[in-house]
Parts: C-alpha cells; structure tokens; sequence
C-alpha cells in the first residue's frame, strides 16, 4: 500500500492552523474509515491530517475502485447545530466581507464562533469544536463538499456530469474513479453558481455555459440547468498545477530526454518557431510552458490566452487574456494579437490557435517574430489539414514558416498516464513540383523502450549556425554541452522552479560559471 506524503505547502493556511490546534488538542475525530465488508483497500492517505483522508477502494466481485473522501462525522444533533451556527456566521460575515482581508478570514471566523458560542451558552467539547471549525473553513473559505478534491494534489480533473450522479475524479495513479460525493438538484445548481462566484462570473438560466478560470489558476466549465445539459446542471475542473513543470520535470518524466530538450533551447534562443500538437490531455500546455522558460531573460514576451494557463517566471512579460462580450465590447485572441504585434515583442505565445487569430500568428512569423502555440491534432498531415481549412485558413506557402512541430500523446501503461513526445518534425519548404509540405522526421520515440531516438540530421541547426557565423559543427558541441547540463542538473536535485530558472538564465550569462555551480557536469560523459 502507498500512502502519498503531503508537504506543507499543498495545505491552505487555514487548515494548518487548524492542523496545530487539533495536535495540541490531542482527541480524535472519529473518521469513519473502516472499508465495507465486500471492499478491500488499495491505498489510502491524507490530505488534510486528522480531518480529511483519501480510500482507494475496489470491491471484491467486480473489481471496480472508488475514490472515496474520509470527512469528520457529523451527527443528528451536531449537524443542526453546526447549522445555525453557519447561517449566523453567514449572515455576520456578508456584513463584514468589504472590510476583511483574505488572510484575515480563518482568525475573524474563529473570532465569530466563540462569540456565537457565549451568545447560545452551549458546551462544546473539544471534538465538536474542531469539528465545526473544519466544516466553517472548509465551507467558508475552501469550496465546501469538494474541497478535499482540489486539495488532493494527485488529481488532475474533477467533474460532475448532473443530479445524483457521483462525482468523478482523474488521479495521477489510478485513472477515471467515480467518488462518494453526489449533489441533488437544488445543491447542485446552487453550487455550480458558487463555483462561477468564485471565478467572477455569473451562470443563469440565461446564460448558462461559462468558461472561467479558478483562484487557483484551474480551470472551470460548467452549465447551467437542464437545457443544454438534460441530466442537470455539470462542471468539470482541470486542476491548475501550482507550481508549472521545468525542463527538468519534463526530463523526470520521460516526455522528452536531454538532447530534445537541448534542441529546442537553441530553437527558442535563436527564435526559430514550433508548435506543440496533440489531442486532449496529451500534455500541450505544459510542455509549451516549460519550453518557454528557454526565452532569453531579458527578452519581451507576450502571452495570448482564452483561459490563463501559461506561468513564467520572466519579469518583461505581459500576460493576455480574452475577455467576453461586455456591452458588445468582447474581446478576442485575434484582437489580442494585433494589439501585441504593435508592442515589438521578440516572443509571442499563444495558448491554443483556434480560429481566425491562426494567420495573423503566421504572419508575425513570416517578419521575424518568435511564435509558440499549441494545436489539436494528431499528426503533421492533420495539422496541415486544420491550418489551411476553417475556421483558420493559412495559405501553405505561410506554414512553411513553421520551423518544428512536437507530436505529443497521451500514454497509458499499467493505468498510469505518461506523455510523450511521439515524435519531432522539422518543416523546411515546400516541394515545388506537388506543393506538399518538405518535412525532416528529426526525433522519435520507441514505445518498446520507452526511449527516444534521433532518426535524421537537423536542418534547423545547419539554420541557425548560418544565422550565428558557427560551424555546423560548433551549434552540435553547443547542443550535446546544453544536453549534459540540464541532465547534470537533474542528476544533482536541481529541480525548484526558481533554481532551475536561474540556471538556465545564468547559462546565458556566463555558462562556464554555471556549469561549475552546476558541478562536474563532464561526469555525466
């Protein structure tokens, strides 16, 4: 059995100090945790310690698992009294919510509740006290029956698909599970309206699909009502990774090895444009993003997105976002776009192409600007397909201004999820004779292996070293230094974002330094 180990940081600050109190109480909550005759447990940890844990459970007939979140019991009696106190302190704190800070809320609730208490002159033993605190910050300042969910770091998705239907989740290790949470008609709708509150919008019978993005940067899309959705009202979260995948973390995972990565660092230095493709799930964004921390660090950088999804740690950066019709004044990624082209960037990234924005982030290629993007499609020839079709519509004869493309997918072994790079293609022209795209297979990835194999010598390279005045065999000694570095440093734990960051812009600085503080790096030869 695994039990996944929490840092600190995974946990709100409210709950740490209600993780003290409970420690220094010393009493039990009383968690309902013993498995069901007929269910045997495949794993279990905690996410919230002392309040909240998580079961993997698998029934012994069927063999089918369900999540399932351990919360304190809450009796008859317990539970009309926690009750009144929530609709009172509700009441007091709507009069007080303009004048309370953020990181004021958990001591003001705390503040409340014994003033509730002297003003009921009711005992409370110490459990019930806890309790009731956990309930308050869970549904005062977290997101109330799903709370435990977005705490859990293992999960990549929640959803819920209508009434009295069970919520689902997608962890990292063991794939679709349905949970023991259900909503009823009347809690759901209300709490498909919290969740929209949370992100700043506004769901309605009128308006009934939103797009939004969480506080903590996941992202939101529910609906309202059964209209569009006949089993009720729905939303699922793409959970928000807190701190965004590094180079390095892709070299952990296996999405690329040292040399692919190394390739595209001199890409994206020499401003050579790539696109990341692939179908849902497949990993785009986060590997565009940690390809992205590549860009020189005083190099102006602008990021184009429907939903915030893209983090960088760069100080001359500007962060866009669409925004819906307000008033008629609605405002797109194609007018994001021509807005940024007036801003003399030297990077420009964009999200997800998707419509009409497609040819005006073609034509910045073609003067000069660094473009990065994501795509859905499967391969190189579906690319093409959904760029020179509706509703993007690029000319193939401005495609060619596309240096690399990364085919990325989504890969299932033993019910763990892995991303891969299936494969890196160059594009360097198009055929005079039957017009079709020139394209150089570069990088491929062996499934039987589970490794990545170079199948062709790079145009790109012989590019760039005509670009910088090089040998084309200086750009590869340049390459495979750049390899050994970054394995270097995930050989020496080298993997905080911030760490990580200042090795990359120090390698730009003054890389002999770097690799020094790096260590041996030659050690890796």
């Amino acid at each position: 059995m695994v039990s996944v180990i929490l840092s600190a940081q995974n946990i709100p600050d409210y709950y740490l100090s209600l993780i003290s109190i409970y420690k220094e109480m010393d009493v039990e909550l009383g968690l309902l945790d013993e498995v069901p005759e007929g269910e045997r447990l495949i794993d279990e940890y905690w996410i919230i310690p002392g309040f909240c844990k998580v079961h993997i459970r698998e029934n012994v007939d069927n063999m089918k698992r369900q999540y399932c979140l351990i919360e304190p019991p809450v009796g008859i009696d317990e539970l009309g009294l926690l009750n009144v106190l929530y609709n009172d302190m509700k009441r007091t704190l709507v009069l007080k919510e303009y004048a309370i800070e953020e990181e004021d809320k958990a001591e003001i609730i705390v503040d409340i509740l014994n003033e509730l208490i002297i003003e009921y002159a009711v005992e409370m033993q110490p459990e019930l006290v806890l309790k009731t605190l956990y309930y308050l910050f869970r549904n005062f300042l977290g997101f109330g029956p799903i709370d435990g969910l977005l705490n859990d770091p293992n999960l990549e998705d929640i959803s819920c698909d209508g009434y009295d239907i069970p919520v689902y989740i997608f962890h990292r290790k063991y794939g679709n599970l349905p949970t023991n949470i259900r909503f009823s008609k009347n809690d759901l709708d209300n709490y498909v309206m919290l969740l929209c509150q949370k992100a700043g919008k506004y769901i309605s019978y009128a308006n009934p699909l939103i797009d939004a993005t969480l506080p903590d940067g996941s992202r939101l899309q529910a609906t309202y009502g059964s209209e569009i959705t006949p089993r009720g009202s729905s939303f699922t979260i793409r959970r928000f990774r807190a701190t965004p995948y590094t180079p390095i973390d892709l070299l952990d995972s296996g999405t690329m090895d040292e040399i692919m990565l190394a390739y595209f660092w001199l890409l994206v230095e020499n401003k050579l444009n790539f696109m990341v493709i692939g179908e849902t799930a497949a990993g785009k964004t986060t590997t565009l993003n940690a390809l992205m921390m590549f860009i020189p660090p005083d190099a102006k950088v602008i990021s184009i997105e429907d939903t915030r999804e893209i983090h960088l740690i760069h100080d001359n950066w500007i962060a866009e976002v669409t925004r819906l019709g307000v008033e008629g004044q609605e405002i797109t990624m194609y007018d994001l776009l021509r807005a940024a082209l007036r801003q003399r960037p030297d990077y420009i990234i964009v999200g997800e192409v998707r419509g009409r924005e497609a040819l005006t982030l073609f034509q910045a290629m073609s003067t000069g600007h660094a473009c990065y993007s994501t795509l859905h499609a499967g391969d190189i020839n579906q690319l093409v397909y959904r760029l020179e079709n509706e509703p993007l519509n690029v000319p193939r004869i401005m495609i060619q201004f596309l240096d690399a493309v990364i085919v990325q997918s989504l890969w299932v072994k033993e019910g763990v999820r892995k991303r891969r790079a299936l494969e890196v293609n160059e594009i360097f022209g198009i055929d005079p004779v039957n017009k079709n795209l020139l394209v150089n297979p570069i990088f491929k990835w062996e499934p039987p292996t589970d490794s990545f194999s170079q199948i062709s010598e790079s145009k790109k390279l012989e590019k760039i070293a005509r670009f910088v005045g090089m040998e084309t065999s200086e750009v590869f000694e340049e390459l495979v230094r750049r390899a050994r570095f970054l394995q270097s440093m995930r050989e020496k734990g080298i993997r905080e974002l911030k760490e990580v960051m200042e090795f990359i812009h120090g390698y730009y600085t003054n890389p002999e330094k770097t690799m020094e503080e790096v260590g041996d790096w030659q050690e890796s030869e």
